[in-house]
Formats: structure tokens, sequence, C-alpha cells
């Protein structure tokens, strides 16, 4: 809760809690949508992925358009406070600070693209009770097709 205090409001919109998606238990997810808190051990998603995404919005946003064949079960979503825990909170703080505009630019992208990934992902979304204004960041992996959100 500490870096929500350090983190200008500006980039969680009118969504300033938590939506507690980061525990399967409590989030019902859909044809393998993954919600759960993602351990960086298991080469799951890490705060170098996270900060890597922030730093490459315009990358992964054309990389999300020219994925094909993308799922529900292709899409997780990960609660940027799971990765927080004991990394730096100021380079996360410089690294959206310095892309606050591209954040805008995501969430616009999210909002209003007919992209057939783009549905998906808000859909995803949708099924986990998340605001398009508590994305922060895009990771796609164009040979896997596997999609991370960012969500805080």
């Amino acid at each position: 809760m500490r870096a929500r205090a350090l983190i200008p409001a500006a980039f969680f919109g009118l969504a300033l809690v938590a939506t507690g998606c980061s525990d399967s238990a409590t989030t019902p997810a859909p044809e393998a949508a993954s919600f759960a808190r993602q351990n960086p051990n298991t080469g799951q998603a890490t705060f170098g992925n996270l900060i890597a995404a922030l730093n490459n919005v315009a990358v992964n946003i054309n990389n999300l358009e020219a994925l094909n064949d993308l799922t529900v079960a292709d899409v997780r979503v990960i609660n940027v406070e799971d990765l927080l825990n004991g990394n730096n909170v100021e380079a996360l703080n410089n690294a959206l600070n310095n892309n606050d505009v591209d954040v805008n630019v995501l969430r616009d992208f999210l909002n209003n693209s007919v992209n057939d990934n783009v549905v998906i992902v808000n859909d995803v979304l949708d099924i986990g009770n998340i605001l398009v204004t508590e994305v922060i960041a895009l990771d796609v992996n164009v040979l896997s097709g596997q999609v991370t959100v960012f969500q805080f």
C-alpha cells in the first residue's frame, strides 16, 4: 500500500482500490484465464518484465494487434502490488512518470480499438472486474502468443 502513496493519482483514475484479482481462490477464472499470484522463479512475470513493458508500450500495442488466434487462456493479469514485494518502488515511480503519456495511449487503445485481440483482453478485464484505468502496461510475447496485462 505504501507504493500507492508515491505514485501520482492520475495513473489510477477513479480506481484507487485494489481489485483482489491477484488471488485465484477469490477470483473466478473462466477458460483458464490467469489471475493468480505470479512467482518470478517459475518464468512468470517479474518486476523487470513490468518495467520493460512500461518502456515499450507502443511496441506491445503493435504486437497485440499482430497476434493471431488469441484466446482468453492466453491472457493473464498481474497485480503490480504482487511484484513490488522487495523491489524498488522508486524504479516503478520513475517508469510511470517517464511513460505517463504512453500509459494513457494504451488505455485509450484498450477503450477504443475494435481489434479482436483487444476485445479478448477486455473480456478478461471484465471477468476480473478490472477497469481499463487500472491497466498500466501490456507485455505481448509474439512467439508464445501470451499477453500479460499489468494492473495497479
